[in-house]
């Protein structure tokens, strides 16, 4: 309070208080703060960013970029066009992609009235429920449009070791590992977030992305001290690092009543040390790694000053990348070569660290000041070339406001940064110790590579036996690794596949001889493969003839081109039936359209497959009908639009040759849950529209 009250009075009376309709809109501590810090000589430049911050957000969201991005953006259209105008939904220029969307009369949050995400829910259902079915499903990812600029400058290739060392909620880690769905993506995403809880939540929205999952990486550090086994290791990092966030005032209405000048001066020297030790663990040789550096604030402690103390303590190992030619739509300011420092407790401005130290010399409760030498601007300022870093403010886009600096690593960081980073570890090994405590009381399943020994080849070979590939040799993707969470001598529960560089990653932080952990792993990889016997009790070890291994959902997807047995080739229809059947929906199509498998079905897979697993797949697209339908596009292994996990129970007959009867039963149960059916389900309706199967 005294603070705020001191802070006030070092407003010019001159100026008159931005007025908005709504009051709660505003803060004279902000506007004070920032009239002064950013817009001293330009009154008409400052009241046109606090008119913009007092306006809601527009909605805007990002398709994924899949296989099956194109029946999204179809179903989407339709959708916009079935609303007659009542919605305004655009692409956004200056990103440069036809697959980031606004919806401009809808806000994130607007309580001044009008159109916000309530009135979309009640007024637009169609539109609502589509942008919850496409989030869950991973197929669109809400995200504001500024968040989705760094990853943009981040350049990522899908061969590159990338972190995202302050990761939460996520959607920058989700737009990283689009980057992974390429079919040749040996990469991998390393997430990581200081809280537990945090990174729980973030594992669930980066694994709706699915088959990118086997790149990524979930962990749970300090940022400020990532284990250094990590050291040179990234191609890519992206340091969006804590922030007071007053650049999201306009989606984060609460922040106007929780707006203090001390909260740049409190996180300055965390930002510092995060960014450092992300320096440590990027890449200099190779060409030298790539690191963004980001917030969604204002401040220049927090922004030009951060940048300027990595600067002068690299000296020379990294350097400032020229984006001026990237996004060339997008309107940006140029980084600040000259600002200011608030003392917190009289609100007087500084512009030196020596005139702040001759006036706070007799400090009368003797403690030692938050502010120090590395947030005050320099002489030298000019010589860094902050001119390329991104400002960019609220009113020049119509979005929230954000800073951006882009570094490149070109030779091993100094050994005095290196001194400063351990001193800082040390300091922090209390708290270090702390989050190791709680860690370990969380009861995390540790991480294991599968044996190479005769137990655990004998299971990738029963795999084999069964579903007619090896599933360590994905060479379309990059080739895979197979881990487990279970170290016991039995045959483990799940199977997990990773892409070479997430397993890098995990042989680098390898388990040490006090067996801790270095890198605390939550999640990584997907889950392929799960333990369910067709036969009651598991098959000795050394017995090949049948597999205790089913795949999941999102396994079969990831092999579908890879599986030569146990696939079942069916028509649109009767895989939609199936699909309707499971969300308890009428058909949409043919009212004689089967409600189950049908007998010439029934037959293949009577006659083709194991009881077990068995992967239903949609037949190719062909010409003709009946007896004279041709394919007119070749069926290769499980590929196909929609492929779907099945289970085809044991046969009450009991036969000691394992052989079906063409008599017998065939029930199928679909293995999906019923969320991923449901988005499997209008995947293939869409397809249907679009004509892509028939």
């Amino acid at each position: 309070t005294k603070r705020n009250n001191t802070t006030t009075d070092t407003m010019s009376s001159s100026h008159q208080h931005h007025h908005n309709n709504n009051p709660s809109h505003s803060n004279v501590h902000f506007e004070s703060y920032y009239r002064h810090q950013l817009f001293s000589n330009d009154e008409k430049a400052f009241q046109s960013l606090l008119q913009t911050l007092s306006k809601p957000l527009p909605l805007t969201f990002r398709i994924t970029k899949n296989l099956h991005t194109e029946c999204t953006i179809n179903a989407l259209k339709r959708i916009i066009e079935s609303e007659q105008q009542r919605l305004h939904v655009r692409t956004i220029s200056f990103l440069n992609d036809p697959r980031t969307f606004q919806i401009d009369n809808i806000a994130v949050n607007n309580d001044n009235g009008g159109g916000n995400e309530n009135d979309l829910k009640t007024k637009h259902p169609n539109v609502h429920q589509f942008l919850v079915r496409a989030n869950e499903g991973g197929d669109l990812s809400r995200q504001e449009l500024v968040s989705m600029i760094p990853v943009k400058l981040l350049d990522v290739k899908p061969s590159h070791l990338v972190l995202d060392s302050c990761a939460s909620p996520g959607s920058k880690t989700s737009q990283i590992l689009e980057v992974m769905l390429s079919k040749n993506a040996s990469g991998a995403v390393v997430a990581n977030d200081a809280s537990l809880q945090r990174a729980n939540l973030l594992t669930h929205r980066c694994y709706r992305l699915e088959a990118a999952a086997k790149n990524l990486v979930v962990v749970n550090h300090d940022a400020q001290t990532l284990p250094l086994e990590l050291e040179n290791t990234f191609d890519r990092i992206l340091c969006d690092v804590p922030c007071s966030g007053d650049g999201t005032l306009r989606k984060s209405t609460d922040l106007w009543k929780k707006w203090s000048n001390s909260s740049g001066v409190e996180l300055h020297s965390i930002q510092v040390n995060v960014a450092t030790r992300a320096l440590r663990l990027l890449k200099y040789d190779d060409g030298g790694g790539r690191l963004v550096y980001s917030t969604c604030s204002l401040n220049p402690l927090e922004n030009e000053a951060v940048v300027v103390e990595l600067l002068q303590r690299s000296r020379g190992a990294i350097k400032l990348v020229d984006c001026s030619k990237m996004l060339p739509d997008l309107k940006r300011l140029p980084g600040l070569t000259k600002w200011s420092v608030q003392d917190l407790k009289n609100g007087r401005w500084y512009d030196t660290y020596d005139s702040y130290l001759k006036d706070n010399n007799n400090n009368r409760a003797g403690q030692k000041s938050k502010i120090r030498k590395s947030m005050f601007a320099n002489t030298n300022n000019h010589k860094h070339n902050l001119d390329r870093c991104f400002r960019i403010h609220p009113d020049l886009n119509d979005t929230g406001g954000f800073f951006v600096a882009v570094f490149e690593k070109m030779k091993p960081l100094p050994t005095e940064m290196i001194d400063i980073d351990a001193k800082k570890e040390q300091k922090l090994s209390r708290t270090t110790n702390a989050n190791t405590k709680k860690w370990a009381s969380a009861k995390i399943a540790p991480v294991f590579c599968v044996k190479t020994d005769t137990e655990f080849k004998a299971v990738i070979k029963r795999i084999k036996a069964k579903y007619g590939f090896d599933a360590r040799k994905k060479e379309e993707n990059g080739g895979v690794e197979i881990i487990t969470r279970n170290n016991t001598d039995v045959v483990p529960k799940r199977l997990y596949c990773l892409s070479k560089g997430a397993k890098l990653i995990l042989d680098k932080c390898s388990r040490n001889q006090q067996e801790q952990q270095k890198l605390r792993i939550l999640a990584c990889g997907l889950c392929c493969f799960e333990r369910q016997a067709v036969n009651k009790g598991l098959k000795s070890q050394s017995d090949d003839t049948d597999c205790e291994f089913r795949f999941t959902q999102t396994g079969c997807e990831l092999f579908q081109d890879s599986i030569s047995k146990q696939v079942v080739r069916v028509s649109p229809k009767e895989l939609e039936s199936m699909l309707a059947r499971q969300q308890q929906k009428l058909l949409t199509t043919s009212k004689n359209a089967p409600l189950c498998i049908d007998d010439k079905t029934k037959k293949k897979v009577l006659s083709e497959c194991q009881r077990g697993c068995v992967i239903l797949a949609v037949r190719a697209k062909s010409s003709g009908s009946g007896n004279k339908r041709k394919l007119v596009e070749e069926e290769v292994a499980a590929v196909s639009p929609v492929t779907i996990a099945c289970w085809f129970p044991p046969s009450k007959k009991s036969r000691s040759d394992g052989i079906n009867d063409i008599d017998d039963d065939v029930t199928l149960t679909l293995m999906c849950s019923k969320s991923e059916g449901e988005v499997r389900l209008e995947r293939l309706r869409e397809l249907g529209k679009l004509k892509l199967v028939n």
